[in-house]
């Protein structure tokens, strides 16, 4: 009867946390990764308690007596499963909402001290400007209209004198013009910099709240699961212990009977994921990311050591990457078919074959007739007839020499046939980008064996274990334990779970599941997911558990809740 009070407090205790799951997360929170907010049990127990010692003895006595209360000692077993199951997963999308809050807050954290900053310096650049404004306005009031260009151009007879007066007049104008727009520009800055860091302080403020209600989530939900697995465990046992005095068999053969026949369980829930409808994966656009700010950022500033005071300035611009990877390309080429032509004019070889027309040279730029030219020099008379003999130079390059011997310039012309393999380094480009397919398919495929390697023998080490929000080096969550993982094989990984599948760059089905892919668990249709273990072959996974199981390689169907859908890096 104790195991029964026990049981019945760690339920309320789940009902409570549930409740609080619900109510915790006001409607204002910034973060576009949701978790459900109900928790329901996945199976109800068929009876209230636990047989008494007297109700065994007497389902003992008859054969339907005791096959019904076997039934009910099963689902007894299946019911309390079920229940620390969804505790546990309770408690998992907890700490997972927990660490999503926990990384906005502290962007949006960083995000209010760099508005302010940004303001600081905007008002410092107003009041350079204001100074600069006053120093401008000072000397026209000290040297009022006698200074002004006109007189000083009247006033000079040096026409050198008169154009270097006018030049150093319209620098000065240009220079006065321009602080009257920085100032202008500092103090629009200094009001876009003020509604900024607003906004920001007041997301920050929002981001904390959001943090304290889901960590106050997550030490319920986590406090409800772990209350929850002793008096699971002790039940089990004594449920296992009716069985085998219902069976008259010892309690080991029946716990293994149990076990066996949840396995099948597991396996038959598996396949039934296997078979599922492969459907495509929808990423949310904004999932596992925050959201930006209503108002949009300003232009920053930055302070300007180069000068004899330091000063702040506008930051410059970058350009976007896009416009100068077009640029880029674009003047590559150029270069590279100039020079061809110009080989060609240089030497003149090409119209070295018609000597008496040296006007010919226009024809060097139309590197299709130079051909023509070389194989008549017998009727370079007769230029309109060049064009029949062209073909049969073309068709043989070999006859050209006997062209050649006549005019005495025509070796000049058999040279051209030793340029000809010149521009015939393409081999050599064609090289390259052999070279270029054989690295290739070295670098898009990625190799795993160090990410699994770690992985397998951090789940040896006895000295490992697992902690919700837990970054090692000895203690790990599901997903800082793939973080960490991956990281040895040089894949970079999100933190959390749900940001790891959705930033995956290749999904698979379970039925082509490799060595290094990652299969996660969700509890609502893949919205988000709140566990990630990484396959490692033979129906196998390795991952951080939980806190009662620790880290360790377990079959697949061993993943609760398995999404249909891998994820492969």
């Amino acid at each position: 009867m104790a195991y029964r009070h026990t049981l019945g407090v760690a339920a309320s205790t789940l009902a409570l946390a549930v409740t609080c799951l619900a109510g915790a997360a006001p409607a204002s929170a910034a973060t576009t990764t949701s978790f459900p907010t109900t928790v329901s049990i996945a199976a109800e127990r068929s009876v209230s308690g636990l047989p008494s010692a007297a109700e065994i003895e007497a389902a003992k006595k008859d054969k339907d007596s005791t096959n019904a209360m076997i039934a009910r000692l099963e689902a007894s077993l299946a019911s309390s499963r079920a229940e620390l199951l969804q505790a546990e997963t309770a408690a998992a999308e907890a700490q997972e909402s927990l660490l999503t809050a926990g990384e906005e807050r502290d962007l949006r954290t960083a995000d209010a001290e760099k508005a302010v900053k940004q303001l600081e310096y905007a008002k410092q650049y107003l009041k350079q400007s204001q100074t600069d404004l006053g120093a401008i306005a000072s000397d026209i009031y000290r040297n009022g209209a006698g200074n002004s260009t006109l007189g000083i151009l009247l006033n000079s007879d040096d026409s050198n004198d008169l154009f270097y007066k006018a030049a150093t007049i319209d620098t000065l104008s240009q220079q006065q013009v321009q602080s009257v727009n920085s100032a202008t520009e500092a103090e629009a800055l200094v009001s876009s910099w003020e509604s900024y860091a607003d906004a920001a302080q007041s997301a920050a403020k929002e981001a904390a709240a959001n943090y304290d209600a889901s960590a106050s989530t997550a030490n319920s939900t986590l406090a409800t699961y772990q209350a929850a697995i002793k008096p699971e465990q002790d039940l089990r046992d004594e449920l296992i212990s009716n069985l085998a005095s219902l069976k008259d068999q010892e309690e080991a053969e029946v716990r293994k009977q149990v076990e066996k026949q949840e396995e099948a369980e597991r396996e038959t829930a598996l396949q039934e994921t296997l078979s599922a409808d492969d459907e495509p994966v929808v990423k949310p656009s904004q999932t596992g990311t925050i959201q930006p700010l209503a108002v949009d950022a300003p232009q920053e500033l930055e302070v300007d050591e180069s000068t004899a005071e330091p000063t702040v300035k506008p930051k410059p611009e970058a350009q976007p990457l896009d416009e100068v990877d077009t640029v880029t390309p674009t003047l590559a080429p150029e270069p590279e078919s100039a020079p061809k032509p110009q080989k060609t004019e240089t030497p003149q070889v090409e119209e070295t074959q018609k000597p008496a027309e040296t006007p010919k040279a226009e024809e060097t730029q139309k590197p299709k007739e130079t051909p023509k030219a070389t194989e008549k020099p017998k009727e370079t008379p007769k230029a309109t007839e060049k064009p029949k003999e062209t073909p049969k130079a073309t068709q043989k390059p070999k006859e050209t020499p006997k062209a050649t011997q006549k005019p005495k310039e025509t070796p000049k012309a058999t040279e051209k046939p030793k340029e000809t393999p010149k521009p015939k380094p393409k081999p050599q480009k064609t090289e390259a980008p052999k070279q270029e397919q054989e690295v290739a398919p070295q670098s898009s495929g990625r190799s795993y064996g160090a990410a699994i390697s770690w992985a397998l023998n951090t789940a040896s080490d006895n000295s490992k274990y697992y902690v919700y929000g837990a970054n090692g080096p000895n203690a790990f969550d599901c997903s800082s334990f793939s973080q960490r993982a991956f990281g040895k094989s040089g894949i970079s990984l999100p933190r959390t779970s749900t940001q790891q599948f959705f930033a995956a760059p290749q999904y698979v089905s379970l039925n082509n599941l490799r060595p290094g892919d990652l299969v996660f668990s969700s509890s609502n249709g893949g919205s988000s997911f709140y566990h990630v273990a990484i396959y490692i072959g033979n129906g196998q996974v390795v991952h951080a558990r939980n806190p009662n199981a620790g880290i360790s390689v377990t079959p697949l169907s061993w993943v609760n809740n398995l999404h249909s859908k891998a994820a492969r890096y």
